[in-house]
């Protein structure tokens, strides 16, 4: 745009110039049209940038390393007479590593149009919202802009890519479990307690209608059982933010992710259910998983979480919080090399460490006793399995 507004000054100059030395009454002429033209140019994009509306939208979900469409809208509440193109400026911010990016996109009005439709690659696993930073309106000439109101925020939840695991369970699992409240019961069909109750459906079995409430209430109702049993697994993601200044930050932490979805999603497959604990900048988040639509409901909620600050304060936090006491097998996710201490959990909690480390073709395990790491590569062969121990 500046050098459009310097052409239109140096063509203003120069015939200032031409009137000044040979005083032409055409020259004047032209110097007027030239001041109402540039008026009415600013006039009519003030005009036009007012009665624009844009709006986006956005696939609400997609695989990391995936391109989705994003589609802007601008719709007009009368007919433009000024604008000949948009410029829009754009934060995409990643929620679960903090990462922005700021773009600037041009379009350039067509008659008729209002959808112009752009690709927008899919860079980071977690939760991107998209914030629109300002839209501004051009003139056709390319000398006035004027600020349109902005769009509302937008969201998308970037999946990790799926890795080719085999679970199996441990015997290297210590202690036991406390009984003392800290996870909640579960439905399942143990009659001896009542999880919860609910109205009655047909289909129930008329054995688990609560006649005494349902005198009292004149409708029927149904006794919902529990499983007074509690999980043994827990998995606790544990890598931080501070690792995005190595080199294979992106590369290791999607890998981290994507090792995590995919062994919770083997697992309760498997009809194992287990216990996702989550570092957070309030402590830990506990978040009980025990059937598919469990998982599905919390893995993009657990892509919205913002990453701890520095890898290993997952682990500081479930040692504080004597966690240990209530799993026999703790499942931790990391990207890079493990360096956390891990011998003060040896004599409390089976403990595996999966680490997504770059530079390395196959997976291999250390350590003995009850804790042990195991590194997979941060670039997974698609036709590679991978055995894991849990």
């Amino acid at each position: 745009m500046w050098k459009n507004r310097l052409a239109f000054a140096l063509l203003y100059a120069a015939l200032l110039v031409l009137l000044i030395l040979f005083s032409k009454p055409f020259l004047l002429a032209a110097l007027i049209v030239l001041v109402v033209l540039a008026v009415l140019m600013a006039l009519l994009t003030r005009r036009d940038a007012r009665l624009l509306r844009t709006s986006v939208r956005v696939k609400s979900g997609g695989r990391e390393g995936e391109t989705v469409p994003m589609t802007f809208t601008f719709a007009p509440k009368r007919r433009l007479l000024a604008a000949q193109s948009i410029l829009v400026a754009v934060e995409s911010r990643n929620d679960m590593f903090g990462v922005s990016v700021h773009k600037y996109l041009v379009f350039d009005l067509a008659d008729d149009q209002q959808e112009y439709t752009i690709g927008v690659p899919l860079v980071w696993c977690g939760k991107v919202t998209f914030r629109c930073i300002s839209v501004q309106v051009r003139d056709m000439f390319g000398l006035f802009s004027s600020k349109a109101k902005p769009f509302s925020e937008i969201c998308t939840v970037v999946y990790p890519h799926h890795v080719r695991v085999l679970t199996e369970l441990s015997s290297a699992t210590i202690g036991a479990t406390r009984n003392d409240g800290v996870m909640q019961n579960r439905k399942g069909s143990d009659a001896s307690e009542i999880f919860d109750i609910r109205d009655y459906v047909p289909g129930d079995d008329i054995r688990t209608i609560h006649w005494k409430l349902s005198g009292k209430t004149d409708e029927l109702i149904v006794r919902q059982a529990s499983a007074p049993s509690h999980y043994n697994i827990a998995l606790l993601p544990d890598f931080g933010r501070s690792h995005l200044a190595g080199p294979e930050a992106q590369q290791e932490l999607n890998a981290a992710v994507a090792i995590a979805s995919s062994v919770a999603e083997r697992l309760i497959r498997r009809g194992v259910p287990f216990c996702t604990v989550v570092p957070t900048k309030q402590g830990i988040e506990r978040f009980e998983v025990c059937t598919e639509r469990d998982f599905h409901e919390l893995l993009p909620r657990w892509l919205s979480f913002p990453v701890q600050e520095t890898g290993g304060s997952g682990l500081r936090y479930f040692v504080m919080e004597h966690l240990d006491r209530y799993f026999t097998r703790l499942l931790i996710f990391s990207a890079g090399r493990y360096e956390q201490d891990l011998s003060g959990l040896d004599s409390r909690v089976g403990v595996l460490v999966l680490s997504a480390v770059s530079g390395i073709k196959t997976a291999r395990v250390e350590g003995s006793g009850s804790c042990s790491i195991m590194e997979l590569p941060a670039e997974q062969d698609i036709n590679e399995v991978y055995r894991v121990v849990c």
